[in-house]
């Protein structure tokens, strides 16, 4: 049987994979997390068990064409792996993660080369406080119902809401 090349490099990941419609609704129906732990390995992550989800966490191995292999799971040892079929952490890298995360997971390089940028910066340092001093405004308020950040109903801020009233009354 010969095959037709431009129909075979139209195949997506889960054109690959053989899996039934049970496990298809289970993926469908749950909360996913992944993480790249190294080349070709994501951590699946089965978020819909809330603070149990660590408990619900496996890793899931891809080739070099990115297609998932096998999976750290019972389920794929004891059920899928004998049958020819993948499990729902498989298929959820492949659908649910899809083409990009299992790029990442191919191309991922645990001796990646540092940036030019050798300075770091920190969130607390990017909210630190510049040092300086409040201003106070030295108008003194303007507004007849005695409210601080109501300029009256003339003036530039949004007055408070009985100055608002006046206003309107005014444009009337």
């Amino acid at each position: 049987m010969t095959t037709n090349d431009k129909t075979a490099e139209k195949r997506t990941v889960v054109d690959q994979l053989s899996f039934d419609t049970k496990t298809a609704k289970r993926v469908a129906y749950s909360q996913w997390e992944f993480t790249i732990v190294g080349p070709y390995e994501i951590e699946v992550c089965n978020a819909s068990f809330g603070y149990l989800k660590d408990e619900h966490t496996y890793r899931v191995m891809i080739d070099e064409e990115g297609i998932p292999i096998s999976c750290t799971c019972k389920g794929f040892e004891h059920y899928h792996s004998p049958s020819g079929r993948v499990g729902k952490h498989m298929l959820a890298v492949a659908t649910v993660g899809g083409r990009t995360l299992l790029d990442a997971a191919r191309d991922f390089s645990p001796h990646s080369t540092p940036s030019d940028n050798d300075s770091t910066t920190t969130a607390a340092e990017k909210l630190k406080a510049d040092g300086g001093t409040a201003t106070i405004d030295p108008e003194p308020d303007t507004c007849p119902n005695g409210y601080d950040l109501c300029d009256g109903p003339d003036g530039d801020v949004l007055p408070c809401f009985p100055c608002l009233e006046t206003k309107d009354r005014n444009r009337m």
